[in-house]
């Protein structure tokens, strides 16, 4: 466990290289038959500390999950919870250990803790799992235990909601009358951390934005990297423009902290181009956005899609309204973001939401400015560089229905499309969940249908 907190990038490779570091991981995986549960837990989270996975830290792993599931009733519930996003992390997913970590989890679950309700989400998410029966119990122990929450409790339950896209609007709305009334009591890297899960969620109001940058204004000045970045995104996220002088301070703290540490993590750099896109700030930072696209560039894209998600919309506004910058974007980079974007268009193309509005639109009829209108909406059609998720060919009204998957705002995008000469309606994902019957969801869409038309006489 040592070994693991003292490893960092310059001695990683020195240390998973010596031959002492490979003699204590034999060592161990030969005598985890003797381990009790706490011991088998300290193991787990032993090997949790290293930043990557070795070969032999792999196979120490398997073999502790091959003595974990022989385990039945032995683990308490932090034990269980170490055990499980251990192994998540060094990526053992069999049939076996996730059956006998849900099974346990489940016996457990009256008696677990905040914590361990998170740590659990975050290895299930990790495996690439969604088991409904596990996730609604946790949400709902987490709901019931609320008062419990500590302030890093509470970031790292918005951040495992974010990053699942768990639209648990009652949990979320008891975290954040707990959090933004103790504001005070949270770290400035804690305050961006949930600004930043809670941009994501589409839980986060302008006037939320408000209280984080006077809860954030006395140490804003310490924010370094992603702590920046995550900030400007909220801001951005949240259509923040009323705290343009704050987008602004930021872009050029970040400027300075990419001039002190040149290497900037994938994500932030991302993050700031399509902050400083959504928030019209390009012509005020032209070189350094030029800069943080060429970092982008120089390197490979990554596997995970929310980053080339939030690219593919950076890379179709520089192309619409930015051409003058001369940006060439890599072939390998483009390929990569409209792959991402295609993916996840498709996969929501079919889901519940989706389904829902397009049954409601086949029968609903309106009136603007004295002419009746009825749309013929199709999905997951192209308006040029972008999909959308609904089109009415005639009228050229686009929708896109702002769900918290999704990991930008549509704003930059409709704003784009606009330019184009089509008619574009975000759909808030929340409010579309307040409307809870068919005549309130009718209503809803009438509505909005009617204010867009009327708006554009």
């Amino acid at each position: 466990r040592t070994w693991g907190r003292l490893t960092n990038l310059q001695n990683y490779q020195q240390v998973v290289e010596d031959g002492r570091f490979h003699a204590i991981l034999a060592s161990l995986a030969s005598r985890l038959d003797d381990c009790d549960a706490r011991m088998l837990s300290m193991v787990a989270d032993a090997t949790a500390r290293f930043r990557t996975s070795t070969p032999e830290l792999g196979e120490l792993a398997q073999r502790l999950a091959e003595v974990v599931v022989r385990r039945e009733d032995a683990f308490n519930p932090r034990n269980l919870a170490n055990v499980a996003i251990a192994l998540a992390i060094r990526g053992v997913r069999d049939v076996a250990t996730v059956e006998f970590i849900k099974a346990e989890a489940l016996k457990v679950i009256d008696d677990l803790e905040p914590s361990h309700c998170i740590v659990l989400l975050e290895a299930f998410r990790r495996w690439g799992i969604f088991d409904r029966q596990l996730v609604d119990l946790v949400v709902e122990r987490m709901s019931d235990e609320v008062d419990r929450f500590t302030a890093r409790d509470v970031v790292d339950a918005f951040a495992v909601i974010s990053r699942l896209g768990l639209a648990r609007g009652f949990l979320l709305r008891r975290l954040c009358t707990l959090s933004f009334e103790n504001l005070r009591q949270f770290t400035p890297r804690e305050l961006t951390k949930m600004a930043y899960s809670l941009a994501k969620l589409r839980f986060l109001a302008q006037g939320n934005i408000d209280d984080l940058a006077d809860a954030l204004a006395p140490e804003l000045h310490r924010l370094m990297g992603s702590q920046i970045t995550e900030l400007l995104y909220a801001v951005a996220m949240a259509d923040g423009r009323h705290q343009i002088e704050l987008a602004r301070s930021l872009v050029g703290q970040y400027v300075a902290d990419k001039k002190a540490r040149p290497i900037q993590s994938l994500s932030s750099l991302i993050d700031f181009a399509w902050a400083v896109l959504a928030l019209d700030l390009v012509d005020e930072f032209p070189e350094e956005f030029k800069a943080a696209l060429a970092d982008i560039f120089e390197r490979t894209p990554p596997q995970n899609r929310g980053p080339l998600m939030k690219l593919f919309d950076a890379i179709c506004a520089i192309e619409l309204q930015h051409q003058s910058l001369g940006i060439t974007v890599p072939p390998v980079w483009r390929a990569a973001c409209d792959d991402a974007d295609r993916f996840e268009m498709d996969r929501l193309e079919s889901s519940r939401l989706h389904n829902e509005l397009v049954m409601r639109f086949d029968h609903l009829r309106g009136t603007a400015n004295g002419t009746r209108w009825q749309l013929r909406m199709q999905r997951g059609m192209q308006c040029g560089a972008y999909r959308v998720d609904m089109l009415d060919e005639d009228s050229k009204i686009c929708i896109d229905i702002e769900t918290v998957s999704w990991p930008t705002s549509r704003k930059l995008k409709h704003r784009l499309l606009t330019q184009l000469g089509y008619r574009p309606l975000r759909l808030e994902y929340w409010d579309w969940r307040r409307a809870r019957t068919e005549e309130d969801q009718n209503i809803y869409l009438q509505r909005e249908v009617t204010n867009l038309l009327e708006a554009q006489r």
